[in-house]
């Protein structure tokens, strides 16, 4: 049976860059937008990747239902990756736990029913979720996103900020994968995370137009000496996909240049400047 791979939020930057290299099996883009993930599947049929597209949406059980029973009847599905969500910057602040984080267990949950031997669900979270600290005030509400009121003492936890907020739900993204890890293992499947640092994403890049001197701050504090790029995070995923990764499982993988390392420092600056 063909080998199935599955990429949520692949239409573009990281998520598609992942799907690049999967030349084995199918690849199965999905994205909320069709007309992006045409695109997308074109470019990887020029490549010679096997290529399909259904549009989903991480904010629906439903939606992510119909994902996963598409990919089902095409092939035996090997991996998941995880690359959807939404930014913090200038984003609702409920809508990004909701899809960040509510959307990320309900697919984990999704997830168990279609994995099988040698499976793997790659979570796409980022650096700057290890920027929050450990609290038991707020990470019960991190590991349980699902439960009624999580959500509610989330946000008011962040007061409200949409930036917080995607920190704080990307730190439970690295939580969930801990938190599911046996109930994967009795599957014969993995479960884990992987944080980028900055990366030159169409996203990203925009970023750096609307803040030319923050951003090129931020490529000169990283050890690496440079920004990421797509690639970056693409070839650890197809690694930790990869059956030689079978005894890597339950954590968080992070891919930074190094920069986590300085960001206290960084936020330390940031802090005498606003004095």
């Amino acid at each position: 049976m063909k080998n199935v791979h599955i990429v949520t939020g692949g239409s573009s930057g990281i998520g598609l860059e992942c799907a690049r290299h999967f030349k084995d099996g199918l690849v199965v883009l999905s994205s909320r937008g069709e007309e992006k993930l045409i695109s997308a599947v074109e470019t990887l049929k020029k490549e010679g990747i096997e290529a399909v597209y259904r549009t989903s949406d991480l904010s629906s059980e439903e939606s992510i239902k119909d994902l996963f029973e598409y990919a089902s009847s095409l092939g035996n599905i090997k991996t998941i990756i995880n690359s959807a969500g939404v930014s913090g910057s200038g984003g609702d602040t409920r809508f990004i736990f909701e899809v960040d984080l509510i959307g990320t267990e309900n697919l984990i949950r999704q997830s168990l029913d279609v994995v099988s031997g040698g499976s793997v669900l790659i979570l796409i979270a980022s650096m700057m979720g290890r920027m929050v600290p450990d609290n038991e005030a707020y990470d019960k509400y991190l590991m349980n996103p699902i439960e009624p009121g999580s959500i509610d003492a989330l946000v008011n936890v962040v007061q409200d900020n949409s930036d917080t907020a995607y920190n704080f739900a990307k730190k439970g993204v690295q939580m969930l994968a801990r938190k599911y890890v046996t109930e994967f293992g009795q599957k014969g499947a993995r479960i884990l995370s992987v944080s980028p640092g900055i990366i030159m994403t169409p996203m990203a890049k925009k970023a750096a137009e609307e803040h030319p001197e923050q951003m090129k701050y931020m490529e000169m504090m990283t050890p690496a000496g440079r920004n990421g790029v797509p690639s970056d995070i693409a070839y650890v995923v197809s690694f930790l996909a990869d059956d030689k990764a079978s005894f890597i499982t339950g954590t968080d993988i992070l891919v930074d240049g190094g920069l986590t390392n300085r960001l206290p420092e960084i936020a330390k600056a940031r802090a005498a400047q606003n004095k």
